[in-house]
């Protein structure tokens, strides 16, 4: 135990010098490690109120503790930066981290001897941060700049061999468009809300991964043992076949309640974009490095104007709610520009495809003008194409819509809260809408989470219809307190028969444990793995013995971290609010949809969401005015020297 460290590789690309430091397990162990760590760094050296695509931000890649070892669906990467994504009308930005998996980079952080990197300000010239064996080099991408994703990756793998793994950027990173994400590896994306843009205002173009050395264990056989009993129990999940036959696409079964627009009858959208037609393009299941089950995808468009086109990543989902927003019945064309998005600009798909929803329908509605936009708006393909490409290149109307939510409603005279499916909460679009979806936690999270998106806190609830003793179940391996677990598990006429506030609470909690460690959300979303499991396996990798109720404790402590970052750019609960469009009916042709609770008890209305936030700040021991933590509690978590934090 006492030889178990950390190593954190920092490079400076303004000053051109990089350094490492080793942390011990005790210094560690509060924050459990990895991205936990991370948040650490974060909270102790990015300067509050920093302009995030400025040379003062810093960006933190982590690698899960598991990744690199011989355990199941451990491939996890988190990114944690500043995010250039406009939050508020005055202009404020969330501090946020976004977790994706891989097949080569994170594993080859890690054989390098890498188990973080930090990158600070900002290289003159286009550049490639290059870890290998020994330590960061800052190589010149000059002949890299301009190029798409998947044309800089394959030639970062030529150049430093088929195991290396590879994060990039693509040219709408390159021209700061606000939502600009990076790849990994090909077929992961990674920083919804506007890594990329930041990694393109550094100038850096990609970093590539590779390394010749092992990930060690405190205890390996005991870890050997505990992984291949959970690797067992993978295999013989009874949906695995159907998971490895489709991967992500095997979930429309689910997919089609919880994420329809409800524009098209559900019969017709499943014609259009169901599994059957997922199976006519779909060519091969790509796992993540350890992955039993398996979910990235290779497709090959079949006939049509994009015939035998090819990508890698996850192109169904995305594509078959912007299909049915946007009226393309063909799928094919939707297909195409996920291709292109995760091939070459790196724009993020869902935001992107809803700003033109938000748009075109709004000229259509007479709300803004030809003279407001440069030119005639249509409801068709080719001005989504168009207004795409000029948002990737900047262009025109596509400035405006490159920075969002908030400078299209600025110029435009329009409000974000105006927009009808889904909607929008620190300026950035949610994937999922409460009303088809119900209110379950991982919408709840949506709210609370400093960057508004889930960042892999899957459980139970997220399914449709499980039972509450399948619910309580998955919790009470969470190590809680019967008094805690009566807290969460007493009916509320505003909540439901569980209490979202409180739950979500520490669901958010068991997440940063997850992708502390590097694990896929997929094995807590189908209850594949506990928190007792992760507990046992982490105990084995750095020789101390742990519980899931201390390790959750450590994932509360990240948490606070998170939201004490914030709250020094002025955020508070003012705004961690729904968005308008959940109380407003989603009139779909089998009928009306309301917001309602998971069992679908009651409509949900502004009243009952507030006193779950109200539950929510309760339970983590914050204040319900401001939703700020308060000092008793940090001191309470040992983070007393953050509490003099101020907005």
């Amino acid at each position: 135990m006492s030889h178990w460290t950390e190593s954190t590789w920092h490079v400076d690309l303004t000053g051109g010098r990089s350094w490492v430091e080793e942390a011990t397990l005790a210094e560690v162990a509060p924050v459990i490690g990895g991205s936990g760590r991370g948040w650490q760094i974060i909270a102790d050296q990015l300067p509050p109120r920093v302009d995030p695509l400025s040379p003062a931000n810093v960006v933190v890649l982590n690698p899960g503790l598991f990744v690199g070892t011989r355990t199941l669906g451990s491939p996890k990467l988190t990114a944690i930066t500043k995010f250039p994504t406009i939050a508020s009308p005055d202009r404020r930005f969330f501090t946020g981290s976004s977790t994706g998996g891989g097949r080569y980079f994170g594993i080859g952080m890690r054989q390098a001897g890498c188990d973080r990197l930090v990158i600070h300000g900002r290289a003159e010239s286009p550049v490639v941060i290059a870890i290998r064996d020994g330590g960061v080099e800052v190589e010149d991408a000059a002949d890299l700049w301009g190029l798409g994703i998947e044309e800089t990756s394959v030639e970062l793998v030529r150049r430093s061999g088929a195991d290396a793994g590879v994060l990039a950027i693509g040219t709408a990173g390159e021209k700061l468009v606000r939502n600009a994400l990076a790849i990994v590896d090909r077929t992961n994306s990674l920083g919804r809300g506007g890594l990329g843009a930041v990694l393109g205002s550094k100038n850096v173009k990609a970093v590539v991964a590779t390394g010749s050395g092992s990930v060690r264990a405190a205890r390996p056989e005991e870890y050997d043992r505990i992984s291949r009993e959970l690797i067992t129990r993978a295999e013989e999940w009874p949906r695995r076949e159907h998971w490895i036959k489709l991967g992500l696409a095997a979930g429309w079964s689910t997919f089609k309640h919880t994420q329809n627009p409800g524009i098209w009858a559900k019969d017709r959208w499943d014609e259009l974009y169901g599994e059957e037609k997922r199976l006519e393009s779909l060519r091969s299941v790509i796992a993540c490095v350890s992955c039993p089950l398996s979910c990235r995808l290779r497709w090959e468009i079949p006939g049509g104007e994009f015939d035998g086109e090819q990508g890698l990543g996850s192109p169904y989902s995305k594509s078959a709610t912007s299909g049915q927003l946007l009226g393309i019945e063909d799928d094919r064309r939707m297909i195409h520009l996920v291709t292109e998005a995760n091939a070459h600009t790196g724009l993020d798909y869902y935001t992107t495809m809803r700003l033109i929803d938000f748009v075109t329908r709004m000229f259509e509605r007479g709300r803004i003008s030809a003279r407001d936009v440069g030119f005639e708006l249509r409801r068709d393909y080719e001005t989504y194409t168009r207004l795409y490409r000029m948002t990737a290149e900047r262009e025109g109307i596509g400035d405006v819509l490159a920075d969002g939510w908030y400078r299209l409603g600025e110029e435009l005279g329009l409000d974000p809260q105006e927009y009808w499916y889904a909607g929008v909460c620190k300026g950035i679009d949610f994937i999922y809408d409460a009303r088809p979806s119900r209110f379950h936690p991982l919408m709840m999270t949506f709210l609370t989470r400093p960057r508004p998106h889930h960042g892999g806190s899957h459980t139970r609830t997220n399914s449709r219809n499980k039972t509450l003793d399948e619910i309580r179940e998955q919790v009470e391996h969470w190590g809680l307190d019967g008094e805690t677990l009566t807290r969460i598990f007493t009916e509320t006429p505003y909540s439901g028969k569980f209490n979202v506030g409180r739950y979500t609470a520490h669901m958010e909690d068991l997440m940063r444990v997850k992708n502390a460690v590097g694990l896929c959300t997929i094995y807590t979303y189908q209850a594949l793995v506990f928190a007792d499991d992760i507990a046992r396996l982490y105990s084995a990798a750095v020789g101390e013995d742990v519980s899931s109720r201390e390790l959750i404790r450590r994932g509360e402590r990240v948490s606070n971290l998170a939201k004490v970052v914030n709250v020094r750019e002025g955020f508070s609960r003012s705004d961690d609010q729904p968005p308008e469009v959940w109380f407003r009916p989603m009139d779909a042709p089998e009928g009306r949809i309301e917001m309602q609770d998971y069992y679908e008890t009651k409509v949900l209305g502004r009243e009952d969401l507030a006193r779950m936030l109200d539950d929510y700040y309760d339970e983590r021991g914050w204040e319900i005015a401001t939703g700020h933590p308060t000092e008793r509690r940090l001191k309470a978590l040992g983070l007393g020297n953050y509490a003099n934090t101020s907005p």
